[in-house]
């Protein structure tokens, strides 16, 4: 397994974490097979939203001997009805019972990360942050020593932006993959699946927006983990279909978002043991099986001209990670933080090590002008 930092908390993750959505109407005995097969191939980050008792004692079984080894990232927000029916509440007695049992039920007296659940509207967002709303309770619990960390959870840019500027949350669960991260920033969760949100992609190069892409550079700038949720859109990319009209595959899907600034695990949906090891076979594909580049290079893609982080420009003659110093000069347009710095001086070859012999940009899929952003990083990090 590999690892990385979890923002500014210092936490290690793994890349490959798991969403657990999917186990949740699934026998004890499978959500034991799951959980155990995933923890044993090194996945040490889960997240929980799930309200139902069931499957949140399966998980606590599951997991009893090894919380030592894995972070939770549980909920605030959500609960169950009498059938067990999922549903989104701001009633902070409600929220607090549930936060209550999730820690009960998990055999723990603590949460890793506190996720505010599900804000997409401003006005959601402004009666969760105002004084003495949900935002204070998790303040609170956190204070208590029932949570380590607290993060948010969206699938719009305005009210995740309005999240990161205010310097209280340390992760950020926002939906990440090829397909969503062509339409506009405020797109409403409910239109993401929609052919028309998509129609005018071809004939109007305009239209998609850059906003969620600088999203993930403000949070990699700022310290904010993204945890990428809904790497697989759903599993809609594996339709050919899908806007590309060329399906992915999983490890397509997860080497894309893996590849985006500021993404500190990703977070599949794995209903099976057999899911699990396809998303953990990640780590050992080839580059050939991860590589995304020929799908979003296609026209109705509109990605011309945009680094996507995919590195089918490389080898560079100078040794140069173009990937890398890409994303640390797009990140570090937005201001050069001291973690930027330590990241760019880490690296081996610096932009400044550019030969400029153009062999790079006659490999990109995207027609990206690398000479030009390795002199823009070169620029930024090395004054």
């Amino acid at each position: 397994m590999e690892y990385r930092k979890l923002g500014r908390t210092g936490e290690n993750v793994s890349i490959i974490g798991m969403g657990t959505e999917h186990i949740w109407h699934e026998p004890e005995a499978a959500v034991d097979a799951v959980m155990n097969e995933a923890i044993d191939l090194g996945v040490n980050f889960f997240d929980v939203f799930m309200p139902s008792p069931g499957i949140r004692s399966a998980i606590g079984t599951a997991i009893k001997g090894k919380r030592h080894k894995i972070m939770l990232q549980a909920h605030i927000g959500c609960a169950a009805n009498q059938t067990e029916e999922y549903y989104r509440t701001r009633d902070l007695k409600i929220c607090e019972e549930y936060v209550n049992d999730f820690l009960k039920r998990m055999n723990t007296d603590y949460t890793d990360v506190l996720m505010l659940h599900f804000i997409d509207e401003m006005d959601d967002y402004d009666l969760v942050f105002r004084p003495g709303g949900m935002l204070d309770l998790a303040l609170r619990m956190k204070k208590e020593g029932k949570a380590r960390y607290i993060g948010m959870s969206s699938h719009r840019v305005p009210t995740s932006v309005k999240a990161v500027d205010t310097g209280v949350v340390d992760v950020l669960m926002f939906p990440v993959n090829p397909a969503f991260d062509m339409l506009l920033g405020d797109t409403v969760i409910d239109a993401l699946w929609q052919e028309d949100a998509y129609k005018n992609l071809e004939e109007n190069k305009n239209m998609p927006s850059s906003s969620r892409r600088e999203l993930y550079r403000a949070c990699e700038k700022n310290g904010v983990a993204v945890v990428a949720m809904k790497p697989y859109a759903a599993g809609w990319l594996f339709n050919p279909n899908n806007p590309s009209g060329m399906a992915l595959t999983p490890h397509q899907c997860l080497h894309y978002t893996l590849s985006q600034p500021g993404i500190s695990t990703v977070v599949p949906g794995c209903k099976t043991v057999d899911h699990v090891r396809q998303a953990v076979g990640y780590l050992t594909a080839s580059q050939a099986q991860k590589d995304f580049s020929e799908t979003v290079g296609r026209t109705k893609w509109n990605f011309k001209g945009t680094c996507m982080y995919c590195n089918h420009c490389l080898p560079c003659p100078s040794g140069i990670d173009i990937a890398a110093v890409t994303r640390l000069a797009d990140s570090g347009s937005l201001g050069v933080t001291d973690s930027l710095k330590e990241s760019y001086n880490g690296l081996s070859s610096k932009g400044s090590d550019c030969c400029q012999c153009s062999t790079c940009m006659e490999r990109c899929p995207f027609e990206v002008n690398v000479i030009a952003n390795m002199a823009r990083a070169a620029a930024l990090y090395e004054k």
